[in-house]
């Protein structure tokens, strides 16, 4: 009767216990976990995509809805605020050239676009854009 005893609180004693996964990839990180109290985990994403040709440069980002105010600031810091234009929530830094696009920065909730025309800006606007897109994939890339 002892050994039935002993056997069923050992097994009791095992399930009871958490077990606990981890799996990062990039910069996002998944916690998977089991256990007998309820527990919330939280999930980031982060998509940052660049393209610089010779006549295009191009950022496409997607992100959690917490960095949007963070990655707004940067933007407002770093662009003229002449140039933006706000369309539903969506705001919309501006530059045209002789009537054509000659760049944009276009940020929605948890998505931003950028869009250069190499060919409609000077090397040095171009070169300090460049440094500003590194910096929004710096931002974008902090936990």
């Amino acid at each position: 009767m002892k050994i039935i005893l002993i056997l069923a609180m050992l097994i009791y004693s095992a399930l009871a216990q958490a077990q606990t996964s981890d799996a990062t990839s990039g910069n996002t990180t998944a916690v998977a976990r089991a256990s007998s109290k309820p527990t919330k985990t939280k999930k980031s994403s982060v998509s940052v995509s660049i393209s610089n040709s010779d006549n295009y440069y191009s950022l496409l980002a997607s992100f959690d809805t917490s960095k949007t105010k963070k990655l707004e600031k940067l933007l407002s810091d770093n662009l003229d605020n002449n140039l933006l234009s706000t369309d539903a929530g969506t705001k919309i830094w501006k530059k045209d050239n002789n009537g054509e696009n000659a760049y944009s920065f276009v940020l929605k909730e948890e998505k931003l676009k950028v869009s250069i025309d190499k060919e409609l800006i000077s090397n040095e606007t171009f070169e300090k854009l460049k440094v500003l897109g590194e910096k929004i994939s710096e931002t974008l890339s902090e936990k």
